[in-house]
């Protein structure tokens, strides 16, 4: 056999092992999203040199980036604290005049239908106005709310790094604009992550359909953990 044959069947070998490793992959991929029903949201891409936790043909989805804020009881809650649960989200500010106030009672909610989950599920509500957020007026508006919750935090940090966290995080909007009431806009949407920080739906909080959604969607993610 010549050289050159040999270095095509080589080539061509490589090219066969590789093609069956990422479908093998995305196979898996599949499989999992199957078992839930649930999508992955957000931008994806394919491995082709293998890193710390993925082979070779392994699909990499999007996923939260890692954060740290002060709670409404002052005390620092990292992704990393409770990163093998699934979480529900959304962007608010205590002094909003218009969305905040109903998405809040609507993803208590929510928090009600899913209280049976407690340990393995947290709600997450972060604030796009930490300037007036402090953890005392977080403390006051779950009180003024009636949420005692104690899977339910209030979160407060970085401005930019809140808003930046929202668009390229959490995909849905959250941002400062002086044209808004308030002076900020944000999304109305509920946001669901599984057990590994990938987004798994995103949810109008001001539909009672959608809510409905979300509670059916987030007990597939819990049940198969």
């Amino acid at each position: 056999m010549t050289k050159s044959k040999t270095k095509r069947n080589r080539s061509l070998t490589l090219s066969t092992l590789f093609l069956f490793t990422l479908l093998f992959a995305c196979s898996d991929s599949k499989d999992e999203q199957k078992r839930v029903n649930l999508p992955f949201i957000g931008h994806h891409d394919i491995v082709y040199e293998a890193i710390e936790g993925y082979e070779v043909g392994d699909t990499m989805f999007h996923k939260v980036p890692k954060w740290n804020y002060l709670t409404q009881d002052s005390i620092f809650l990292s992704s990393d604290d409770i990163d093998n649960k699934v979480w529900i989200v959304d962007f608010m500010f205590t002094y909003c005049p218009t969305i905040c106030p109903p998405m809040t009672k609507a993803m208590r909610g929510v928090n009600d239908s899913l209280s049976a989950y407690q340990k393995d599920l947290n709600f997450l509500s972060f604030s796009i106005d930490p300037d007036r957020d402090t953890p005392a007026r977080l403390r006051l508006y779950r009180k003024r709310h009636e949420i005692t919750a104690e899977n339910w935090f209030f979160l407060t940090g970085d401005e930019a790094e809140t808003h930046t966290l929202g668009l390229e995080g959490f995909q849905i909007h959250a941002n400062a604009d002086e044209n808004s009431p308030g002076g900020y806009a944000h999304s109305p949407n509920f946001v669901l992550i599984d057990k590994n920080q990938h987004i798994r739906g995103v949810y109008d909080g001001l539909d009672e359909d959608s809510r409905n959604q979300l509670i059916e969607d987030a007990k597939k993610l819990l049940d198969a953990n």
